[in-house]
């Protein structure tokens, strides 16, 4: 493996930086850096004697993505680790046979169990003369952007210092509201936030497949997938009930990526050796005509969403936040969105939740997601604009032609997570 990627010049890899504000971006770096993502799924097994089921540990699995991360660390790349498995771990610490649905005590084994991960990854590591450190975060750490400036700081400086930042979500303290639900979340928002060149999310299967294979045998793997935010697939079924997440976690991360510029790897997690093929594929650096010629990458490629410029730190850390409603609008304001222009109070047809000013939404548009942004006013101010502004009559309405008209979004606080091509509107 190591000799391998050794021999592989470092990938024409499409920057995924667009700004020059921040102080640590990808502009700023000499050398690529990658988010990979394993979950507990790759991480450990869950075994059967007779009746007696118990979750075991997959060295094997383990040992060659740390393999994988020093030969990346060999040939250049800095690698962020974004791992799950504490609860996990914690099950065989205290030799549970099953994954604790109390919350309580769930809380309690991730405790048990973060010690004994990060410790099978210090002595991992370390044969390999490498060192890691541990970072737990919730999604609270997102919210402020000076707090979060100080989490990517120190993210930076063990990269500099040669260190392996190993990231998992800080179960054993979060609440409900501050969880980000799964390690492919913050995996993504970790790749976007730190302006990454590439993100890699391990599962149980080799592909992103039409429909679930193990119950459908017409399912198709999914190679390339040129527009992550048009992707419609079943993922019913799916994930190995070990963790958290699932298929359906994952194409969110990659549209997440994709969204900041940021490509996207679908690798099967018993070979996390893999990466290697999307590295030589450029991951977005190579041409069409140049990509024909190479072999595909041995998993499932998403693609970027073009960048114009605008995905700065500003739109980077709105992604990060949670969305508390949805503003749906109509075609001409979608379209005055995708023509970079302020999101027009006169443009809403439907408020959806309630909010207080400068709280995150999602911004629809025929029912799918087109974008998300910072409010100006709460939702009771928005709904009664409405009430002035439509007169019942939804048909009329056009962004910036009602005296009554307000910016409910300033486009500098408001991120399209569509290419245009899914606005539906006719040219």
């Amino acid at each position: 493996m190591a000799a391998q990627m050794n021999a592989v010049a470092k990938p024409a890899i499409e920057s995924s930086s667009m700004s020059t504000a921040s102080t640590c971006g990808a502009q700023d770096r000499e050398s690529p850096l990658v988010v990979l993502k394993v979950g507990t799924s790759s991480l450990m097994m869950n075994e059967t004697n007779g009746e007696v089921s118990e979750f075991r540990v997959n060295l094997a699995n383990l040992a060659r993505l740390v393999d994988t991360i020093a030969a990346l660390k060999r040939d250049g790349y800095q690698v962020v680790l974004v791992s799950s498995g504490a609860v996990g771990m914690g099950c065989i610490k205290l030799g549970m046979t099953k994954r604790p649905t109390d919350v309580r005590t769930k809380q309690a084994v991730a405790a048990a169990g973060q010690s004994h991960l990060l410790r099978l990854y210090e002595d991992l590591f370390g044969a390999l003369k490498l060192q890691v450190a541990q970072l737990l975060i919730n999604q609270s750490d997102f919210l402020d952007k000076d707090h979060w400036q100080s989490v990517k700081s120190t993210i930076h400086e063990c990269l500099a210092l040669g260190v392996v930042p190993i990231i998992n979500e800080n179960d054993s303290t979060n609440t409900a509201e501050m969880r980000f639900g799964d390690n492919d979340n913050l995996a993504a928002l970790t790749a976007v936030q730190l302006e990454a060149d590439a993100l890699f999310l391990c599962t149980d299967v080799d592909f992103l497949y039409t429909a679930n294979p193990r119950s459908d045998p017409n399912a198709k793997a999914l190679r390339i997938v040129d527009e992550p935010w048009a992707l419609q697939v079943d993922t019913a079924d799916e994930g190995s009930g070990m963790g958290t997440g699932g298929m359906a976690t994952k194409i969110l991360a990659a549209r997440t990526a994709s969204t900041a510029g940021v490509p996207c790897g679908l690798i099967n997690g018993q070979h996390p050796e893999r990466i290697e093929s999307f590295l030589k594929f450029g991951l977005g650096g190579h041409s069409k005509a140049e990509e024909a010629k190479l072999p595909l990458p041995e998993g499932t490629f998403f693609r970027p969403m073009p960048q114009d410029g605008t995905v700065g730190d500003n739109r980077r850390w709105i992604l990060s936040l949670p969305t508390c409603a949805e503003l749906s609008v109509d075609d001409l304001c979608a379209r005055e969105l995708a023509g970079k222009k302020s999101l027009s109070s006169h443009g809403i047809y439907k408020v959806e939740g309630k909010f207080e000013k400068n709280d995150c939404v999602k911004l629809m548009h025929n029912g799918s997601e087109i974008g998300r942004g910072l409010v100006n006013f709460t939702s009771e101010e928005l709904e009664e604009m409405l009430l002035e502004s439509h007169s019942g009559d939804e048909s009329s309405s056009s962004c910036g032609s009602s005296s009554c008209d307000q910016e409910a979004c300033d486009f500098e606080n408001v991120v399209l997570t569509v290419g245009t091509s899914a606005f539906g509107i006719a040219a």
